[in-house]
């Protein structure tokens, strides 16, 4: 037998393909169509390989046996024919991607595809094929004829068609599926010259095996899928970089509305003819600043928006005059335009309604703005209706504009999240549409619902439907105001480590003929009580040292048949901690500063013990008052010329008054202070020294709390921020701003030393 040394070809893509088997079959494997048409082709390519060998070493054994020689022979043949039409498959699978999943190929087309090949292949077997012997005529070399030509055509007819998916899908010309296709053609070109100059050249299995080796780079398979969910993951973390860009930029969006109302009433008041204008532009930027602070506190909320986790926070409110707040608000944003604001509010709209008002307000101020935005001129017209029944107001809140208008296929976009529209005419508009994704969810939560009507050129109408509840209110309140609460012979305990707080709620509570007994320290609280120790009320700071009020008020109801009320006092009084507090346990919420009106009903819920106003008390306090009439106009001008000592260095004392009740009051509590600082200034270089970030920040809470009764705002500011970086540890923030905060700290302390010196 003459060696045909192109066998070690076919050696090698024999080796190549059980490695390939191995490798493919240790895998996980995806049930796609394209891997079971690339495993098939694996067995066929394997197949080709053995058949390809018997023929070499195998059938010159039977020389004599037509039969066997043919039958081997053409099945080699139809196996060509059979791979390559396999591959024509392939492309056409991978080439299907635009309209339906890879697996799912059009049905159609592979039933053509093998009606196609079945026919080949029994034209194939049908034609005669010819044996070329060696010279001696012992042994065939190689097989030639009708049957062998046909198979070539065959293939350059299966090789077109897959070069007709490939074009048709010309987008996606470059996609890696298509390189073993490519380099299928580029070796045809190459081994087909060779065979036609030496037939006995076996070099189309080794390249199949070529082929088959770079497929398997290509199919779904676990390596590829960890690759693109790397991509995945990559592309998600750009957006999300991105997200956070874009949320950062929508703040403006948010918060220039209220800025912009600061600084143009800030403006008028520099111009102001009068000190009484200056008073209302000044009540205006008051207005604009809580405004301000509503958004700041909305904001950090998002997060629990999207989390599901944010809460409908139920109070009164006076919606009549949030109303005018709202387009006294809106007029700044409209500025020079021409554009008419035109108000229209129906007379019989509640004064008082129960609900969000927070919230409410929110989602007005965000399409008010929108419309102010994206309106040059015309009008905007501000309508509120209501139905009223029963004890249930339902209102009707719209905002129509003569503004750019939305595009009707743009409307269902209008919602989502960081989504501008016709972002190539608003390049000066600021933000980037999450103001109104965030109105949605919110006026969905409420139990409401927003419709957008728009023609888009002419204008756009946004429209609220929401139910609240109305109350009355005002008239509560006035007679909570004439109300004598005698809570004479009660006992109270206040658990507070601030002697300030102490002495200021003492100072508060004796108008109540209170019997009051104050502790620093949630230890001594525990003991009393163990100590049967009663008390008709207890109000808990929940910030102390050593053992805070969350985990005292915890080991106090661990004590046996406790049932005394206890009340949380803290300066975190962002929105929903009320019922974060009352979740673990407290009975009620009270804010500091503390709030007299609140307090009063804390005490007349709990403590209810009512005497009716005595009149001739009343009128013997009514004529003192004009006996002395005179003397106390002496005494407030002397107060007055003091106070300017306070207020010329920026002390905000009227709201401290609004607190602390009357300049005595005050003056006591100053002394207090003064007091404190003694230790507190000392104690907090030693703890910042130590890097005792813990009890710094304890500190800094307390100066904090002082700070905001006494009006000192800029001080109550710096201490803020160290209270929070002390609870996150952040030392170096707290060396680097320490100065900052004690020059502060001492300036505070030479005005009052300056102030009580004149009393």
């Amino acid at each position: 037998m003459d060696i045909n040394y192109y066998i070690f070809f076919s050696i090698a893509g024999f080796i190549n393909m059980i490695l390939l088997f191995i490798i493919f079959y240790s895998k996980t494997t995806y049930n796609l169509y394209e891997n079971r048409v690339y495993k098939t082709m694996m067995y066929v390519t394997i197949f080709s390989i053995i058949n390809e060998l018997v023929m070499v070493f195998f059938v010159p054994l039977f020389e004599s046996d037509i039969f066997i020689k043919e039958f081997i022979s053409k099945l080699f043949l139809v196996l060509v024919e059979l791979w390559i039409f396999l591959l024509t498959l392939y492309t056409a699978v991978v080439s299907n991607t635009a309209d339906q999943k890879r697996e799912n190929i059009r049905k159609k087309e592979r039933i053509l595809l093998l009606v196609l090949y079945i026919i080949c292949a029994l034209i194939t077997i049908s034609l005669p094929i010819e044996f070329a012997y060696n010279e001696t005529k012992t042994s065939w070399l190689y097989t030639y004829g009708y049957s062998t030509k046909f198979v070539f055509i065959v293939s350059i007819i299966f090789i077109f068609i897959s070069l007709i998916y490939i074009i048709k899908n010309k987008k996606n010309l470059k996609s890696r599926k298509y390189l073993p296709i490519y380099v299928y053609i580029i070796l045809c070109t190459v081994v087909s010259p060779i065979q036609q100059i030496d037939p006995q050249a076996l070099l189309i299995t080794f390249a199949e095996s070529i082929v088959m080796l770079l497929m398997f780079h290509t199919i779904e398979n676990p390596d590829m899928k960890l690759i693109n969910q790397l991509e995945l993951a990559k592309d998600q973390a750009e957006k999300a970089n991105h997200a956070k860009t874009d949320f950062l930029s929508s703040m403006s969006h948010e918060i220039r509305t209220p800025l912009n109302a600061i600084v143009g009433f800030s403006e008028c008041i520099e111009s102001a003819d009068t000190l009484e204008e200056a008073k209302e532009d000044a009540k205006d930027i008051v207005m604009a600043s809580k405004n301000l602070l509503e958004i700041v506190n909305g904001i950090l909320d998002i997060s629990k928006i999207e989390a599901d986790k944010m809460e409908i926070v139920y109070t009164e409110y006076n919606f009549k005059e949030m109303l005018n707040n709202l387009t006294k608000l809106i007029q700044p944003r409209i500025g020079e335009k021409p554009i008419e604001l035109r108000c229209n509010f129906a007379p019989d709209l509640p004064e008082v309604l129960y609900g969000d008002g927070g919230k409410v307000k929110q989602v007005v101020t965000n399409i008010l703005t929108n419309a102010a935005k994206y309106t040059e001129e015309g009008y905007i017209d501000f309508n509120v209706s209501c139905i009223n029944t029963g004890n249930t107001s339902k209102l009707v809140i719209s905002v129509r504009d003569t503004g750019r208008g939305i595009k009707t296929e743009q409307i269902n976009k209008l919602f989502t999240k960081f989504q501008r529209l016709d972002e190539d005419k608003n390049t000066t508009v600021e933000g980037t549409g999450l103001g109104l994704a965030i109105t949605k969810r919110l006026v969905e939560m409420m139990g409401g619902k927003i419709v957008v009507q728009s023609e888009y050129g002419e204008g756009s109408i946004f429209t609220i439907y929401l139910n609240q509840e109305i109350r009355n209110s005002i008239s509560k309140k006035e007679e909570i105001k004439e109300e004598n609460i005698d809570l004479s012979g009660k006992r109270i305990l206040v658990v507070d480590d601030n002697k300030l707080n102490l002495k200021v709620i003492a100072k508060i509570f004796k108008d109540y003929n209170i019997n009051i007994e104050c502790l620093d320290n949630g230890y001594d609280c525990i003991d009393n009580i163990k100590g049967k120790e009663y008390y008709d009320i207890i109000f808990m700071d929940i910030m102390m040292p050593r053992m805070g009020g969350v985990e005292t008020l915890r080991h106090l109801k661990e004590i046996e048949n406790f049932n005394i009320p206890v009340i949380a006092l803290t300066a975190d009084a962002l929105q929903g901690k009320e019922q974060k507090y009352i979740e673990v346990g407290f009975n009620e919420y009270l804010a500091k500063p503390i709030d007299r009106n609140e307090l009063k009903k804390v005490l007349s819920k709990y403590l209810s013990k009512k005497e009716t106003p005595n009149v001739i008390e009343h009128i013997e306090k009514e004529i003192k008052v004009e006996e002395n009439i005179e003397l106390k106009e002496t005494v407030e001008e002397k107060v007055m010329d003091r106070k300017d000592i306070l207020t010329s260095n920026g002390i905000d004392v009227e709201s401290s008054l609004e607190l602390l009740g009357d300049m005595e009051m005050y003056d006591d509590t100053l002394k207090e202070f003064l007091n404190e600082s003694e230790t507190r200034l000392p104690n907090m270089e030693k703890y910042k020294n130590e890097k005792d970030c813990h009890n710094y920040a304890i500190l800094a809470h307390a100066m904090k709390s002082d700070s905001k009764y006494l009006g000192f705002k800029k001080l109550a500011e710096l201490s803020l921020n160290h209270e929070l970086e002390g609870k996150n540890n952040n030392i170096e923030y707290i060396k680097e701003h320490y100065d900052e905060l004690m020059n502060e700290a001492n300036k505070i302390i030479n005005i009052a030393k300056e102030y009580l010196k004149e009393m």
